[in-house]
């Protein structure tokens, strides 16, 4: 129910939970360390900074863990049908239709957050 408890906090697959059938992990994983990290430096006490990386986060994190119709069923079939539905699906995946397919369905999970900007929260180097 929360990625925080005490001085803790939790990112990557502790917190989010995605599916690997997802491929979102490496990029919740950075996301989730930016922000963190962010408004770490944003807030002058870790729990104020906890609550705003979740509010931040958790948007992004539904988003991503939400899977197509069928996922991961279609990947382990468990009829003849099945098989020849996976077939089917991986052999239009890798055919030149699939940039096509990629604009008509909208963009990447991982195109869905605006990161905020946190160098000036941050003090001067040196």
């Amino acid at each position: 129910p929360r990625w925080s408890h005490g001085r803790a906090a939790l990112v990557g697959d502790a917190a989010y939970c995605p599916s690997p059938v997802s491929g979102m992990g490496a990029s919740l994983a950075l996301v989730g360390a930016y922000v963190l990290a962010g408004e770490l430096a944003r807030h002058a006490n870790h729990q104020a900074a906890f609550a705003a990386y979740e509010q931040l986060m958790r948007p992004y994190v539904t988003l991503a863990q939400k899977l197509p119709p069928g996922v991961p069923w279609i990947a382990h079939p468990k009829s003849r049908l099945g098989v020849s539905l996976l077939h089917r699906v991986l052999w239009l995946a890798s055919g030149p239709l699939l940039p096509l397919r990629q604009r008509l369905s909208g963009a990447s999970p991982a195109d869905k957050i605006d990161l905020p900007d946190y160098s000036i929260a941050l003090p001067p180097l040196g």
